[in-house]
């Protein structure tokens, strides 16, 4: 994947939940009307659309907007949707894969009812590179691991030997319940190769261990 070839602006969707990281698949439902141009628009294009976490109310940029638009993080992933289904009428389920991350760096027209965002690829341009090594993260499955059997949980742990290391990564983000900002953390890690340590780090509990009560599933 050439970041060259990328679209320097992206119709914008806010999603709080799951967090998509490169290497990652999720699935979000759609309802509003403009959200549903969006993705008819981007089917007709690219496919491409640009995923960001919203602020939480209470952060002072989320306070000090005065222009009515939700207040956004300003890195998110690119999302490739790879399929879309009418569930009922007027809702769209959209499964989208993580491309690369981005920053926002303007805000660019739209009369569709979504918004487009410019944005700038430069300071995450290894990230393709890093996905297509398969990030492993050994640490972090032996935790699964360890979690699941300590538990007697009934789980197939050959699902996570299929998962992709950002995967591991997600998956565990929302097992742990973390907040908005500390998914925004793992976004802006500016290393993939660096989301386990940062991970571990979030998930440190009493002594000093890292911890968790986990009830894993693949996030895709």
């Amino acid at each position: 994947m050439d970041h060259d070839n990328l679209p320097p602006v992206l119709p914008l969707y806010t999603l709080e939940q799951p967090l998509l990281l490169p290497g990652t698949v999720v699935p979000f439902a759609l309802t509003e009307p403009g959200e549903r141009a969006m993705v008819e628009d981007a089917l007709e294009g690219d496919r491409y659309l640009g995923i960001v976490q919203p602020l939480e109310a209470e952060a002072p940029a989320a306070r000090a907007r005065k222009d009515g638009r939700p207040a956004i993080y300003s890195v998110g992933c690119v999302a490739y949707i790879g399929e879309w289904h009418e569930t009922e009428p007027d809702r769209y389920l959209v499964l989208a894969g993580g491309v690369t991350r981005f920053r926002i760096v303007g805000e660019a027209p739209c009369d569709r009812g979504y918004r487009r965002v410019m944005v700038d690829y430069e300071e995450f341009r290894e990230d393709a590179g890093q996905i297509e090594l398969e990030l492993d993260f050994p640490r972090l499955r032996d935790l699964v691991r360890q979690r699941i059997e300590a538990n007697d949980a009934e789980i197939d742990l050959s699902i996570m030997e299929k998962m992709a290391g950002t995967e591991i990564v997600t998956a565990i983000a929302h097992a742990i319940s973390l907040s908005v900002a500390e998914r925004q953390v793992l976004m802006e890690t500016p290393s993939l190769r660096e989301l386990e340590d940062v991970l571990l780090q979030l998930m440190i509990g009493p002594g000093g261990l890292p911890s968790f009560d986990i009830q894993f599933s693949s996030p895709s």
